[in-house]
């Protein structure tokens, strides 16, 4: 549950921040060990269902580490680094949440546990790459590794989007054409149809019925379709659901082999990075499992973390979960004989960016006229089927 406490800072300050606890015992108590002083504390209810989890935005995560690596470089102090920070900054969510982790570190909290208390609002990366920047002592270098890695992720999914964009142009309005011809157009001609007499011709038919239904129930199917929707939020919730929707969208012919290598290069560039710092690769390899966007590969992956904590490589491990190209595990297998595993890494996940950024490039060459063709079908047999009548009418009037 979260509470809104009015509470007095070591300095004097008097602040009010929202924490959550189990109850207000327990958080009293937490407080009391960080040495701040109580003056209220309310309950607030949470909100269980959302169609969205909060986090913090990663162009705004990017910015806030290329600033504190900036800071850091020029002999600040990290507390009032981000105090410096902390004056201009713009999101809601994030300007609370380093609030409290300013005030964490004021009590003495090192800062990946800071951030890493934070949950689900920052990535499991990041907290980790902490960990390796202060155990290492270079926490300036580490942060500026993790901006370039976060950079380049940010970059590839620009990519995909933007390639997504015109096919899901064409697709919106083929079905706003068709909702226009359906809703408003056929409907003008009923009575037209009607008064040429004799029994329509089966297409007609079957559009002026398709037509007739849609206009006499669209509240029922508006309804209807937000029940769909909720419906399927929900089951997606689930992480059962989750799970097997990623499991059959490695299946899928063309996008399957592209999600795969997509994890792949995720996994190599999240590991690469770790490594560099400094994290010993058991800790690397299950923070990079869980960095994969797709929950099945993620799982397999993460399992082969036994491997590793039995002694063995981390080619073993990836052989193990039967997720990862034979190409991947040899470039892996040649960075360990070489000692130069992190650098392999980097490599690797360069390599699959490309591969990727072509066969995104080919595929959305392909969708695009496929999408038109299905359009023109559509468009063109309701077109048929509307002026079909007339077709007839205008025979019988030759004859």
């Amino acid at each position: 549950m979260e509470y809104v406490c009015k509470v007095g800072m070591p300095s004097g300050e008097i602040v009010e921040r929202t924490y959550t606890a189990d109850d207000e015992a327990a958080l009293r108590v937490d407080l009391e060990q960080k040495g701040l002083y109580i003056f209220s504390v309310r309950g607030q209810s949470v909100t269980t269902f959302r169609l969205r989890r909060p986090n913090v935005p990663p162009n705004v995560l990017l910015m806030f580490c290329q600033e504190l690596a900036a800071l850091l470089k020029a002999g600040l102090p990290l507390l009032q680094s981000l105090d410096v920070m902390l004056e201009r900054q713009a999101n809601a969510t994030f300007k609370r949440s380093l609030t409290t982790i300013r005030d964490k570190i004021k009590t003495g909290v090192s800062l990946s546990d800071a951030f890493k208390a934070e949950g689900e609002l920052y990535p499991s990366i990041f907290s980790s790459t902490l960990v390796a920047g202060e155990r290492s002592g270079n926490l300036e270098g580490v942060i500026r590794r993790y901006v370039q890695y976060l950079s380049l992720s940010l970059a590839l999914k620009k990519k995909a989007i933007a390639a997504a964009v015109y096919p899901v142009v064409l697709l919106c309005l083929m079905v706003a054409v068709v909702g226009v011809l359906v809703v408003f157009v056929i409907p003008q001609f009923k009575d037209f149809y009607q008064g040429l007499g004799g029994q329509l011709p089966l297409p007609t038919r079957i559009l002026l019925s398709i037509s007739d239904f849609v206009r006499g129930n669209v509240i029922v199917l508006a309804l209807a379709l937000i029940g769909v929707v909720i419906a399927i939020v929900l089951w997606f919730r689930r992480e059962e659901s989750k799970m097997l929707v990623d499991s059959v969208l490695l299946k899928i012919p063309v996008v399957g082999p592209m999600l795969r290598m997509y994890a792949t290069s995720q996994l190599a560039r999240t590991l690469s990075t770790l490594l560099s710092g400094g994290l010993p690769l058991l800790s690397a390899l299950g923070v990079a499992a869980n960095s994969i966007g797709n929950r099945a590969m993620a799982a397999a992956v993460s399992s082969g973390t036994t491997h590793i904590r039995e002694g063995r490589s981390l080619t073993v491990a990836l052989e193990s979960s039967q997720m990862v190209d034979n190409l991947a595990i040899e470039m892996v297998k040649v960075g360990e004989q070489t000692g130069a595993l992190a650098d392999m890494l980097n490599t690797l996940a360069e390599f699959y960016d490309q591969e990727m950024e072509t066969r995104l490039a080919t595929a959305m060459g392909l969708i695009e006229p496929i999408l038109l063709v299905i359009m023109a079908i559509v468009v063109a047999g309701m077109l048929i089927a509307f002026y079909l009548p007339m077709f007839q009418v205008f025979g019988q009037i030759q004859r």
